[in-house]
C-alpha cells in the first residue's frame, strides 16, 4: 500500500508509464526538481535507490543536468542493512552521481510542493518518487501480528501450530525479499520433510542477504550476513555470486 500519501508509488512494471512521464517532464524542463523517499515501513530499500540512481542516468543522458535529484531515507545509513563498507560505497555513489542523500529523514507526506519530513518541515520539491509499505492479508485461523504477518521460528514453523509452516514476504521477517524467501523455504521444507520421517536433520533459517544494485551503468553486488566473509568488501562491481542475477 501507499508509503508516502501524495507520493508516485512505484510497484513496478504496471508503474513504468508514469515513472516514465514523471523522468520526461524532468528532462524537457517542465520539473526541476525530484525526491525519491523512503517510507519507514519499507520492507526492501534497495529498489528505491535503483530508481534514483537509473533516473539521474537518464536525465543526464539527456542533457538535463540542472535538474535536482534529492534521496530522502529514515535509514541512519543509506542500504544499512548490508554494513557499513556497503553503506560508504553507496553515499560515495550517490554524491558521484550528484545526488543529495539525507538520512534519518522521515518522509510523511508530499503536498502543494513540499515533502513533510520528520524531523523538520517541509522540503520543496516538484515530484516525488516512493516504494509501497507492505500489508498481510488474513488467513482465518492463523496467527498473524497487528500487522497481518506471520510470525514463524527458525525452521519455519507457525508459532503456536506444530503442523503449519510459512516461509516468505508473509512471515514476520522485517526484510521481504526473494532470497531471503527462498532460505525460509529451505528452512520449512528441511522442517517438513524430517516430520515425514526422513532422516535429515533440519538446517535453520540463517538469513545471507544478497542485492544486485542497478545504477544506470554497471550493476553493484553487495551481500551480509555471511559467516567468515569480509566485512570490508563494500559494493563490488564484480559477481559475488553465481550465476550473477537478482
Amino acid at each position: 500500500r501507499e508509503g508516502v500519501p501524495g507520493s508516485l508509488t512505484f510497484r513496478g512494471e504496471d508503474d513504468g508509464r508514469d515513472l516514465a512521464e514523471t523522468i520526461d517532464a524532468a528532462a524537457t524542463g517542465r520539473v526541476g526538481s525530484l525526491t525519491f523517499a523512503l517510507p519507514t515501513r519499507a520492507a526492501w530499500p534497495l529498489p528505491l535507490y535503483e530508481l534514483a540512481l537509473m533516473s539521474k542516468t537518464e536525465l543526464e543522458d539527456r542533457g538535463a543536468t540542472d535538474v535536482s535529484v534529492d534521496l530522502v531515507t529514515p535509514e541512519a545509513e543509506p542500504l544499512g542493512v548490508f554494513g557499513k563498507a556497503a553503506s560508504a560505497a553507496m553515499a560515495e555513489l550517490l554524491q558521484t552521481r550528484g545526488i543529495s542523500l539525507h538520512t534519518l529523514t522521515t518522509p510523511v507526506v508530499f503536498r502543494n510542493g513540499a515533502l513533510v519530513v520528520v524531523p523538520g518541515r517541509a522540503m520543496r520539491t516538484e515530484r516525488v518518487v516512493s516504494v509501497p509499505v507492505p500489508e498481510g492479508g488474513r488467513i482465518p485461523g492463523i496467527p498473524q501480528n497487528g500487522d497481518g504477518f506471520v510470525p514463524t521460528d527458525e525452521y519455519g514453523r507457525v508459532r503456536g501450530r506444530e503442523d503449519v509452516f510459512a516461509a516468505g514476504d508473509m512471515t514476520t521477517f522485517p526484510i521481504k525479499q526473494g532470497g531471503i524467501a527462498a532460505q525460509q523455504a529451505d528452512a520449512a521444507a528441511e522442517s517438513i520433510a524430517a516430520l515425514a520421517g526422513a532422516s535429515i536433520t533440519p538446517e535453520p533459517f540463517r538469513p545471507v542477504l544478497r542485492g544486485m544494485l542497478f545504477t544506470g551503468g554497471e550493476p553493484r553486488f553487495m551481500r551480509s550476513g555471511v559467516p567468515g566473509a569480509d566485512p570490508h568488501v563494500p559494493g563490488a562491481w564484480y559477481p559475488l555470486w553465481w550465476p550473477p542475477a537478482k
